[in-house]
């Protein structure tokens, strides 16, 4: 999403989602929520992620839980639904919204899908009917266990075949409120690398093995 021209292509650049974000007018619309923005130190390409950076991803979410109303991971596609998929997992009993979002064409670019669905993401994550782990991308909000990139050309560039969208955006938002999870009953719980061997928890590690 805002990966930069360098001498070597494209690359994350330390600094540039809080410019581009700062810049952004939308983002001063009064029915905009307000965002905080923390990028990690340093930035990796998505690809060279693995699950201690989705571990971290976790309990970082988990540290702040009670001071936002919803998260946004900014990442790359080419690892989006893996880390989608392991945070759904790691956040047992999770009740807000975190919603990992990309894009194909970098916010660089003068025609590009990266604000859109940024812009589209700050909106879901502020919404008190989502209580999971979300892909927004190209106009849908898709389940994040559920998804999977299924085109590199496109922008439509990641579904979940098994379940519908949880949400289609067009001139308006329309939820799928069947699909949407109610809250849960118990308090979050996150559940890091040692826990998930310590339990046992195989499913949690096979499944799959962002802010």
């Amino acid at each position: 999403l805002t990966m930069t021209p360098t001498p070597n292509g494209l690359a994350p650049v330390q600094g540039a989602l809080t410019e581009w974000m700062a810049g952004m007018r939308e983002l001063q619309q009064d029915e905009m929520p307000e965002v905080a923005v923390h990028e990690y130190s340093p930035l990796v390409d998505s690809s060279d992620m693995g699950p201690c950076e989705w571990a971290r991803l976790a309990v970082d979410i988990g540290a702040n839980y009670m001071d936002f109303d919803g998260f946004v991971v900014v990442t790359g596609t080419d690892t989006m639904a893996y880390v989608a998929s392991a945070l759904a997992f790691m956040l047992e009993n999770l009740g807000k919204p975190v919603i990992v979002t990309g894009s194909q064409i970098p916010l660089c670019e003068a025609y590009n899908d990266a604000r859109r669905n940024l812009i589209m993401s700050l909106i879901f994550a502020a919404r008190d009917s989502v209580n999971e782990v979300g892909i927004f991308f190209h106009d849908r909000l898709l389940r994040g266990c559920r998804s999977t990139k299924v085109n590199t050309h496109r922008l439509r560039a990641f579904d979940s075949p098994n379940i519908p969208p949880l949400a289609n955006i067009g001139i308006s938002i329309e939820e799928n409120g069947h699909l949407l999870l109610p809250q849960p009953r118990g308090r979050l719980r996150v559940f890091r690398l040692a826990d998930i061997q310590r339990t046992g928890r195989d499913d949690a590690a096979a499944a799959t093995w962002i802010f």
